[in-house]
């Protein structure tokens, strides 16, 4: 099992001391944002003979939505032939799926 975050927009402090200062800090996390930087974005891939993968994501909660894309052809085939699906819970996504043969890759997208 592994999972790594994309590219990610620091979040802005809701106070700060220089208004001047805070307003850059806003601009750069909407700048961010806006060119795909986001917190909720993670490249998963698959261990062999695993059906099951949980990835750990704090703001998540129970009844969000979990989006997958397969970023490769085994990912695409897994995609194909089984069930695979996430499920938010609190502070975590589970991702179940027929058994992998490892190295399956997808983009995991997490709206809560």
């Amino acid at each position: 099992m592994s999972y790594k975050p994309n590219a990610r927009t620091e979040s802005p402090p809701e106070f700060w001391h220089e208004a001047g200062e805070h307003s850059r800090k806003i601009a750069q996390a909407v700048n961010g944002i806006l060119n795909g930087q986001t917190n909720n974005t993670f490249v998963v891939t698959l261990e062999a003979a695993a059906s099951q993968l949980i990835v750990q994501f704090p703001p998540a909660r129970s009844g969000g939505s979990a989006l997958l894309f397969p970023q490769n052809s085994s990912a695409a085939e897994l995609a194909r032939t089984t069930d695979v699906y996430a499920t938010t819970t609190a502070g975590q996504v589970v991702i179940n799926h027929g058994s992998a043969t490892g190295g399956e890759q997808f983009s995991l997208v997490i709206v809560s």
